[in-house]
């Protein structure tokens, strides 16, 4: 690859062409595309718009025409999506504003904590530290004074804990008779990262790794291995992986893993990782994850096998000492309790750099050689952003010398047919909501299959299945892997098996029916009442069992539900019946987690309409499906209306699996039991109510204040489950 190469198409957009749009600056929007924005997003239209402001608007109102990004579009659409999201991000952190705010929480050390609970949202999802905090005094005297920056350092759910840059500007902000007008400011560093990385692309011709060919000069060399992982002694495809990566067949080009649900993507790359120590001794690795979770995962793994000195985990000054795992420790970059970044030296000591993909621009600055990194390791790819994988290939990428190509073997592990990036930008949720992993796999032909097989040299699909029962994947493997899945779980697998609650016992699942009414909140968030009461009945029964001899804890449960409300729902009830520890969330909260048990509540009860089709909403998303069905080990109870869900045709699969199989429970069968928590609960629940809050809700629950009979209690919670039906509106 050279400098100053590329090809014309690279600059021109289908239609209409901007090219200018690659001459941008990084984050700053030019008069004519901020102009343009707002004509599209607030409909702020201007008499005087200039060429260049019509033609950011014919290209961006043309962005939901284009199917899918190309090779003769790619530099233009990524751009522009990088703006596009700015823009919305900003227009969203203007909800976060504060008015008249007092402060009166802060510290010796000027740290001032923002309550922001009365917005009733999580500042969380949007606000990053090191993003800035403005505070404008609102009495008469101070409308002219200059507004204090103050830069974010911590949040913690709904606090906010700021440092204004100089001891001056904290003694205004202690002042108790002062109120404040607080907005936020977000430093937009992941695009900050994503918009250099499209500079250096647009510097160079990345053909060959961004859109590969295939090439037939293909060699393997034979190493004699000991396996460290003596699983994967035993296991073909994983074997043939770490041999194909140890060869480099792919190079330039990307090598995927394709790793379906539980059949150990991650315990191959560190086995791909231990090996190129061992058989390369000079090479340099750089690993890369989209989150610090999978980070941190693949690091003590690799400890266990690889000198602790060799490995350098890189951490993001955000980071705090006391949230870093104890293992992980001596390899972090931290003194104390702060994070540094160690000197050029220091680095090329370490032969194995471990970081997410937008930590790791940070490296950029070294100025390695070229291809200091001989090998490119990123987990998670599927859930990633194509400019978000682009960041850790431009690090290997900076040299005075054009004669030299990309020398490094990228591999990227994942699974296109689970949830991939989240974009919350709708107008390219298509376009950037398709990973580079999937890309690759649909686009590309050294990844497609030829004759219903996969080119070794550029790509291994993993099948053997350790984590679930063979049942629980049923759907999954036939849907969406080719029946080509081989399940080969342990014990573990198999200890919901002959459980008292199974209709069939021998068939860890089960379809219970509820004809619950779906109501909305004000954000149009979905709850099912109940659906929370059946979670929590099932719940009541799972803490008071043995799967053999395996008593169930907390720890053993997941809860999966679609909408946030409905998560919400289910948390308060647990945490008035003191269940603390059961994890509840939404099907992207349980990517790339495994439960023993999951419990699956769906409460949609309503059918929409969209070009005279009916459908079930987000939760047709096969994707979504998919997940949600592959988390459990042992045993699935999924909760829901099947004459509703089963308009779509995966959950028709499913449910007809389920009958077919003896393991469906009507409504009227529901396993409720005297004496139980439930009962209890609910004779003490005063008032159900929902609040737009986003994150949390106003369940009230009170103690009564005279006793009632367990009879009488038991008698409540029935009559308040046969009300629920499902109500035709």
């Amino acid at each position: 690859m050279q400098k100053k190469n590329k090809p014309e198409n690279l600059m021109t957009c289908t239609a209409p062409a901007v090219a200018q749009i690659l001459s941008l600056p990084e984050i700053n929007f030019p008069y004519d595309l901020e102009c343009a924005l707002k004509n599209i997003y607030l409909g702020q239209s201007s008499s005087h718009c200039s060429d260049l402001c019509n033609n950011y608007i014919r290209c961006i109102e043309s962005l939901p025409n284009v199917q899918r990004i190309t090779e003769l579009n790619y530099l233009i659409i990524l751009k522009i999506c990088l703006y596009l999201i700015q823009f919305e991000l900003d227009l969203e952190m203007k909800k976060y504003t504060l008015l008249n705010y007092a402060i009166e929480r802060y510290d010796s050390e000027n740290n001032f904590i923002i309550n922001m609970a009365s917005l009733n949202i999580e500042p969380s999802k949007l606000i990053r530290p090191g993003d800035i905090a403005i505070f404008r005094e609102t009495t008469n005297k101070a409308r002219t004074s200059s507004s204090i920056r103050a830069k974010i350092i911590n949040i913690l759910k709904n606090k906010v804990t700021v440092k204004p840059p100089h001891p001056e500007l904290a003694k205004i902000l202690r002042d108790k008779e002062k109120r404040f007008n607080i907005n936020f400011q977000s430093k937009h560093w992941p695009l900050r990262c994503c918009h250099y990385v499209l500079m250096i692309i647009n510097e160079c011709n990345w053909r060959e790794i961004i859109y590969p060919q295939l090439k037939t000069n293909c060699t393997d060399m034979e190493f004699d291995i000991e396996w460290i992982n003596t699983n994967i002694k035993e296991n073909k495809r994983q074997k043939q992986a770490v041999m194909k990566i140890l060869n480099n067949t792919a190079r330039p080009a990307p090598y995927i893993i394709f790793g379906p649900p539980g059949t150990g993507k991650t315990a191959t790359l560190v086995e791909a990782i231990c090996q190129i120590v061992r058989q390369y001794p000079m090479k340099n690795i750089l690993v890369c994850t989209l989150s610090n979770a999978a980070a941190d995962e693949i690091t003590k793994r690799l400890i266990k096998n690889i000198p602790i000195n060799l490995i350098y985990r890189m951490y993001a000054p955000s980071r705090e000492w006391s949230s870093v795992d104890k293992e992980i420790r001596p390899c972090a970059n931290f003194v104390g309790d702060t994070t540094i970044f160690l000197s050029k030296d220091v680095l090329l000591l370490k032969k194995i750099i471990i970081s997410t993909l937008s930590s790791s621009i940070r490296l950029i600055d070294e100025n390695f050689r070229k291809n200091h990194f001989s090998y490119i390791i990123i987990d998670e790819a599927s859930q990633a952003t194509e400019p978000d994988m682009l960041i850790p290939l431009a690090i290997t990428n900076q040299a005075e010398d054009e004669e030299i190509g990309f020398q490094a073997q990228i591999v990227i592990a994942g699974d296109p047919y689970q949830l991939g990036p989240v974009i919350r930008c709708r107008r390219i949720e298509r376009l950037l909501g398709r990973s580079m992993l999937e890309r690759l796999m649909n686009d590309c032909n050294p990844y497609k299959m030829q004759n219903g097989k996969y080119n070794p040299n550029y790509i291994t699909k993993l099948i053997k299945n350790y984590r679930s029962h063979e049942n629980l994947l049923y759907m999954s493997n036939k849907l969406f892997y080719n029946d080509e899945l081989k399940f080969c779980g342990g014990a573990d697998t198999q200890m919901a098996l002959n459980w008292s609650q199974l209709p069939n016992k021998k068939f860890p699942m089960i379809f219970q029916e509820v004809l619950g009414t779906e109501q909305r909140c004000e954000s149009l968030s979905v709850y099912n009442t109940a659906e929370v009461l059946s979670v929590l009945v099932y719940i009541d029964i799972l803490m008071n069992t043995k799967f053999k001899t395996h008593a169930i804890t907390q720890k053993d449960i997941g809860i999966i539900t679609p909408f946030t409300r409905q998560q919400l729902h289910i948390k308060h009830y647990l945490t008035a019946m003191n269940y603390k520890d059961i994890t509840v969330g939404t099907v992207e909260t349980f990517q790339g987690q495994e439960r023993n048990v999951i419990i699956l509540s769906t409460a949609r009860s309503k059918l929409f309409k969209h070009d005279s089709e009916e459908h079930i909403g987000f939760l047709s998303n096969p994707k979504r499906f998919n997940v949600a069905l592959t988390r459990a080990k042992a045993l699935t109870i999924i909760i829901g209306n099947p004459n509703i869900l089963c308009k779509n045709e995966h959950w028709k699969l499913l449910w007809d699996y389920c009958k077919e199989h003896n393991g469906y429970i009507p409504f009227k069968q529901l396993p409720l039991k005297k004496n139980c928590k439930i009962a209890k609960l609910m004779g003490n629940l005063q008032t159900y109510s929902c609040n737009d809050s986003g994150t949390s809700t106003n369940l009230i629950v009170t103690e009564q204040k005279e006793k009632r009979k367990t009879e009488a209690l038991f008698d409540v919670l029935v009559r308040k489950m046969e009300s629920l039906t499902l109500r035709i509106d």
